[in-house]
């Protein structure tokens, strides 16, 4: 490379990082790739990084440098190697004090690539510390530079590198963990010090802010480490046991340690002050054997509680976000790395208690502010109830601090309550300004799943605070239907459903916490489960009523409605078990286009209004007062029918929708029950787009196929005259396959959608065939008329991909032997004919996919539908239910057809195409297994170089890092 070539270079560079033409980066982007391509650009390279000045130059170089290197690492020897690292480490020496943070950031990241992969090659890759603590030794931007390439070594360390194994990783890191990493971790230590007690002299405020950010983000990274190989996660609060080392231990034990971090997080704004805090989370999570004894153990967690205890008494940093949500996870961690019984021994525990209840409350207060972080809290209060059986009763002040925990929980769980609640008004009346908690579905989830802890601790109370919003809530809703449609009365219905959404969600979770079903519970406890789930039944008419008298123009909320289909669920899997028979109903079915009756009536007929308890009730039935368990689940099934009638257009509740009816239906007492509901046997011989639009062929709707699957699996577990029930079923799908068979020109828009619904309700129900007869009974509807449909789709439709994924997916579950379903008499030669078909199906589209010109994305237009084909065919030559001589003994084509075009698939995909598509080099190396294993004549019949071609692709592929392929 000359000067007139860098020029150029560095245009491209300004092109793709500063042009604003879309066109012009692309291709800017594409010629600079070349760099990466071959191990000869190297000098190129380091030609660039010498004599460019250019800040995007110099960044290009360094990461062609490093994606060159990890591709070509073999190709060095152990001397070119330390050259090369050598040479880099100068270069930051002579450079970085002009260059532009992301260059350095990229330079350090390549002197870490470089020292990771020749860790075990060379003696001066293991002594890299030693070539770090020149830069130490040297000026106050090389100590910067020093701490940085410090920081970049951990964290490469500790992140598998695309194409090398797990095993030689994890030899890498432990290697790594016991030679260097302590020492890491006491530079940054050492670091902290220095700056805190002002070792470096003539720091500007902005080195020392740099400085300071460095040491401690190292520190963080050598704590964070994987030290035993579990890969945490660690932006969970589920971080576990920090296993450090023994020879760690002086400096782990040492309180001086922890308080640096304390100090730090005092003095400093985020983002020092954040960092300190999590490394101040996983000191607080060390495994216990690290302490030489347990008073040592004491002496730490008294400090932890201590700092914790002044942060929240003087509120120090808390108004800055950041470190909020790191604060909230530190008293998350707390309970989970230490027992109950040895916090309360600390000194001022229940000074504490009451500290972290007041911290607790005013952060729910502020719930615009830490909403992500509430679910830490509810975790801590959580563990400390789950491990209150547990506290010895005979230990001095025991009581005092039992009773006062109670108390915290109960004041933090009513909070909690009233302030979700609350929170509704303020999201409404801010019209949008304000980020609806309730839309935030992870943060929900993780509420959710810790409030049923801190809710069971004082149930009766907890209950009748709920329920008494409950029938509140619904006096207020009941009133509000009644009056005339306003603005106003709108937006108090909103709010009020909001609060629907919320009570619903936590009522669910609550009667969803049992391990395993069981409808017997505690007297007091069922009683009260039975009163909150009535509450909900009785919502689910109000807004079930509203929805059928208005034909589906007058909705509730679309989150309450998830939050009632969450409710099923929890219902279901808590009291919905084997074994209880069906009674006659009392609620009455509600088909649709019937005659709904008043929300009210049926429950006001069947509840007294009394409260007091009676522990002898059996059942959660029982205690409801509403009917047995099929009267229970005939009131769900109509909710869903109704959903699935109204809420069409609305994807996620007609997803969830179906999930509970896909749940409804894999429990076999239940899918027995469902059948004796007018409602469900009305939905079983009249799905279509009539009576449920979204089954309809005018539009293209994925959920289908599940629509299909959990329906045609309750046909399937009908075993009376299952002959006749199916062939009622299927009579509107086979209806649609015939007109559709009839049309002379397939090739219009109205008729592809109706193909691709009618291709997914096939392969819905294809899913549902478990065994022998379910199959058969499918087989025999759809052979021969149907694949002569498919064959003309394949002709008509080959460029269309959304067409031909919901034709092949089809076949492709059609062919898979699951469950050994695809058994044939001996007589038959139905498994021929199966094979045969597909057969045609695969080479008329295979034989013309491969012509089609991609226009925007390979992939989509090309690739997936490649990778159909092969998954199909490999389904087809692995099921077991075709004898393949057959078809050389009467000189048929079918398999010798269907194997050439696998093979040109094969042989005609580039090799890095196939490694960069993952589900793609799945199906390939799968085709590839099969031929290898039982075709090899065919293969043995290839040209030399295309035999050749194919065992390096296998070759390729044992050497790949996703185990699926090797």
């Amino acid at each position: 490379m000359d000067i007139a070539k860098l020029s150029q270079v560095e245009s491209l560079c300004q092109a793709l990082y500063q042009g604003s033409n879309a066109q012009l980066r692309l291709e800017a982007q594409q010629q600079l790739l070349t760099l990466q391509s071959s191990a000869d650009f190297i000098p190129q390279c380091q030609f660039i990084l010498d004599n460019s000045k250019q800040s995007y130059a110099q960044l290009v170089a360094s990461s062609s440098l490093e994606s060159l290197i990890t591709q070509f690492w073999n190709n060095f020897t152990v001397e070119q190697k330390v050259e090369i690292r050598n040479y880099i480490l100068n270069y930051l020496a002579t450079h970085a004090t002009n260059m532009e943070d992301f260059v350095i950031g990229s330079v350090t990241k390549l002197v870490c690539r470089i020292t990771k992969l020749g860790w075990f090659d060379s003696p001066e890759h293991r002594q890299i510390i030693e070539a770090i603590t020149r830069f130490l030794e040297a000026t106050i931007d090389h100590y910067l530079i020093g701490l940085r390439i410090l920081g970049s070594l951990v964290d490469e360390m500790n992140t598998q590198t695309v194409g090398r194994t797990v095993t030689m990783h994890r030899k890498t890191a432990v290697s790594f963990r016991d030679q260097t990493l302590l020492e890491a971790f006491q530079i940054a230590i050492t670091s902290l010090k220095s700056l805190q007690s002002g070792v470096f002299s003539g720091l500007t405020s902005k080195q020392e802010e740099k400085m300071g950010h460095a040491a401690l983000y190292l520190a963080n990274l050598c704590l964070s480490f994987d030290f035993i190989g579990t890969n945490p996660e660690e932006s969970s609060e589920d971080v576990g046991t920090v296993q450090v080392p023994s020879s760690w231990r002086p400096l782990i034990q040492d309180i001086s340690t922890m308080q640096l971090f304390f100090d730090y997080y005092a003095r400093t704004n985020p983002p020092r002050s954040s960092i300190a805090l999590q490394a101040l989370v996983q000191l607080s999570s060390v495994r216990r054997s690290l302490f030489a004894s347990e008073k040592e153990r004491v002496v730490f967690l008294q400090a932890l509680m201590t700092g914790i205890q002044l942060i929240v008494q003087k509120k120090i940093g808390l108004d800055h976000e950041e470190n909020y949500h790191e604060f909230c996870r530190l008293l998350g961690r707390l309970k989970a790395s230490y027992q109950l019984s040895e916090l309360v021994k600390i000194n001022g525990f229940v000074e504490w208690l009451e500290l972290a209840c007041d911290f607790t409350m005013k952060s729910l207060q502020n719930w615009q502010y830490s909403m992500n972080s509430v679910h830490y809290l509810l975790a801590l209060w959580g563990r400390m109830v789950a491990a209150l059986p547990y506290l010895r009763a005979e230990a001095s002040d025991s009581q005092r601090q039992a009773q006062t925990l109670r108390q915290c929980v109960l004041r933090v769980t009513e909070s909690y309550i009233k302030t979700m609640l609350d929170s509704v008004d303020i999201v409404v009346t801010s019209d949008g300004g304000i980020d609806d908690p309730l839309e935030d579905e992870g943060s929900l989830k993780e509420q959710m799943d810790r409030l049923p802890v801190i809710a069971h601790m004082q149930y009766e109370t907890v209950a009748a605070y709920l329920l008494n919003l409950f029938e509140q809530a619904l006096t207020l809703y009941d009133q509000a239907l009644a009056l005339a449609i306003t603005p106003q009365v709108n937006q108090h219905m909103t709010i009020v459903e909001g609060k629907f959404t919320w009570l619903t969600y936590m009522v669910a979770t609550i009667i969803g916490t049992q391990t395993s079903p069981d409808p017997k519970k505690p007297g007091e406890d069922l009683i009260w489960d039975s009163r909150l789930c009535r509450c909900v039944f009785q919502l689910i008419q109000v807004i079930d009523f509203r929805l059928t008298r208005t034909s589906g123009s007058s909705k509730c909320d679309g989150k309450l409605e998830i939050a009632v289909l969450n409710f099923f669920k929890s219902f279901k899997k808590s009291f919905m078990i084997d074994g209880l028979s069906s009674v006659p109903l009392s609620l009455g079915a509600v088909v649709p286009g019937g005659v709904t009756p008043h929300p009210l009536l049926s429950f006001a007929l069947s509840y007294s209004g009394e409260k007091e308890t009676n522990t002898e009730v059996g059942t959660i039935y029982d205690a409801m007062g509403i009917g047995d368990m099929s009267t229970v689940m005939n009131s769900v099934v109509n909710k869903l029918c109704n959903n699935i009638k109204f809420w069409h257009r609305n994807d996620s509740i007609l997803q969830e929708t179906l999930e509970v009816f896909v749940d409804l239906i894999s429990n076999y007492s239940s899918s027995k029950t469902l059948l004796s509901l007018e409602t469900v046997n009305f939905i079983i011989h009249n799905h279509t787009g009539n009576h449920f639009p979204f089954l309809g062929y005018d539009n293209d709707n994925k959920y289908r196929i599940s629509f299909y699957s959990a329906l045609s699996r309750l046909v399937f577990s009908s075993s009376e005259d299952l002959n006749n029930a199916f062939d009622l079923f299927i009579s509107p799908n086979i209806e649609i396959i015939n007109q559709l068979n009839q049309m002379s020109d397939l090739r219009q828009p109205t008729i592809r959608t109706a193909l691709i619904g009618a291709l997914r309700d096939l392969r819905g129900i294809t899913v549902s065939t478990y065994n022998k007869r379910t199959y058969n009974l499918l087989f025999d509807s759809l052979y021969p008329h149907a694949f002569v449909l498919f064959n003309r789709i394949a002709e008509v439709w080959y460029d269309d991909p959304n067409v031909m994924t919901a034709l092949l997916k089809f076949l492709q579950e059609f062919v898979l032997n699951k469950a050994q379903r695809i058994t044939f008499e001996q007589s038959s030669a139905n498994g021929i004919l199966l094979f045969r078909e597909t057969s045609n199906i695969l080479c008329t589209y295979g034989s013309r996919i491969l012509q089609i010109p991609v226009i925007k994305d390979v992939y989509i237009e090309k690739y997936k539908g490649i990778r159909l084909l092969l998954n199909t065919l490999t389904n087809c030559l692995s099921g077991n239910y075709v004898n393949f001589g057959v078809f050389a003994l009467y000189d048929d084509k079918a398999l010798q057809n269907a194997l050439d075009v696998s093979l040109q698939m094969c042989l005609q995909i580039p090799f890095s195409d196939v490694m960069t598509y993952i589900k793609l080099s799945r199906a390939y190396f799968s085709i590839l297994e099969i031929l290898f294993r039982n075709h090899l004549d065919v293969l043995c019949g290839l040209d030399s170089n295309v035999f050749l071609q194919l065992l390096k692709t296998n070759q390729d592929g044992l050497q790949s890092s996703d185990q699926s392929i090797c």
